[in-house]
């Protein structure tokens, strides 16, 4: 038989998503004069041409929906605004990991109201299940590569790992986490996609839990990439024979570290910065391995509008140039070289 020709996808992961109120109060002003109530459109308009750009863009949602917005909340329990699911897909992500801290501030009603609207705007979900023959992987296939997407979390406010039901919010135990890894694979998957909330938040240098467990999924081979989230602070990257572990992808869409109306007075300057994470995978009948990795520095212009900056790319007037060389050094000071900064222009 002859062998398949080589196929290839890239792929862009972020971190953090977190509707502070303070974000909720600029898509309120947003939707002004439309009737939506909220609209978080705009906060993602200069980051959608690199995400809508990619083949396979993933999110990490930490804030649970509200089935009707009718009873939101933004501090210690999320209950945001559900119109923040039709931004995300606006956007150009392909789906979201859910299992986070904040996955069941609520009760099983977070999960039903957030898979609800994030399943209305054709998002696809993994970390959060109604039923246990809805868990699993999210699936995807981009340039024809099958690829299995698991969510899983460390912590759980409030509640015991694992909880019971476990397939609701899946935690992490890396042997299950690899055998679930191990399930996708017989079920077609060539490239899976783990991504993990863990670690201490505002600390940049990963946990010795993190670094035992993330390297322990790095060496599987049924593993290929891992992305951290919960720290609300880039981490570092590393990479191992065409697999890649992401300890923490930072804040992404966030009010940290807040403002003298939202105080966070543990938020360090670094609550502000993220990336856009990008990898080139390659497929062929060896199997598929990431080939490149990079990054694109961001900055949340909380002060302004709350839009996400993708730094050097997209860069507002009314911005202190200062600030964003800041935060981009910051970035590069923790993810380099791991990751090599791309070089993109707008639009």
């Amino acid at each position: 038989m002859a062998p398949r020709p080589a196929r290839s996808f890239t792929l862009v992961a972020t971190g953090d998503i977190i509707s502070h109120g303070a974000v909720a109060d600029r898509a309120a002003t947003a939707a002004e004069g439309t009737g939506s109530g909220w609209d978080f459109t705009p906060l993602f308009g200069r980051v959608r041409p690199i995400l809508a750009g990619a083949d396979l863009a993933l999110c990490h949602l930490e804030s649970p929906l509200s089935r009707r917005d009718d009873d939101l909340s933004f501090r210690g329990t999320f209950r945001v605004p559900s119109t923040l699911a039709d931004a995300i897909a606006d956007a150009g992500y392909d789906g979201c990991s859910l299992a986070s801290n904040h996955s069941l501030d609520s009760g099983p009603s977070s999960v039903t109201a957030t898979l609800h609207h994030l399943h209305r705007v054709g998002l696809a979900t993994t970390g959060m299940a109604e039923a246990a023959d809805a868990a699993g992987p999210a699936w995807y296939e981009p340039g024809g590569i099958r690829v299995a997407h698991l969510s899983v979390t460390d912590l759980l406010n409030g509640r015991d790992l694992p909880m019971d039901p476990p397939w609701m919010v899946p935690h992490l135990d890396v042997d299950r986490v690899v055998a679930d890894a191990r399930a996708a694979r017989y079920a077609g998957a060539e490239f899976v996609v783990v991504s993990v909330h863990w670690g201490e938040e505002y600390r940049a240098d990963p946990t010795d839990r993190q670094r035992t467990a993330g390297r322990r999924l790095l060496a599987a081979p049924e593993v290929d990439l891992v992305l951290g989230h919960h720290a609300h602070v880039v981490q570092p990257v590393e990479r191992l024979d065409g697999d890649a572990l992401a300890y923490g992808l930072g804040n992404f869409l966030t009010n940290q570290p807040g403002d003298a109306a939202n105080p966070c007075r543990s938020c360090p300057p670094e609550t502000q910065d993220g990336l856009i994470a990008w990898f080139q995978v390659r497929a062929d009948d060896s199997g598929a391995a990431i080939v490149d990795a990079g990054y694109v520095p961001t900055w949340v212009d909380r002060e302004h509008d709350h839009q996400v900056v993708p730094i050097g790319v997209d860069d507002p007037d009314h911005l202190d140039p200062e600030a964003l060389a800041a935060s981009a050094a910051r970035t590069a000071a923790v993810v380099e070289p791991s990751l090599r900064r791309l070089e993109l222009t707008a639009g």
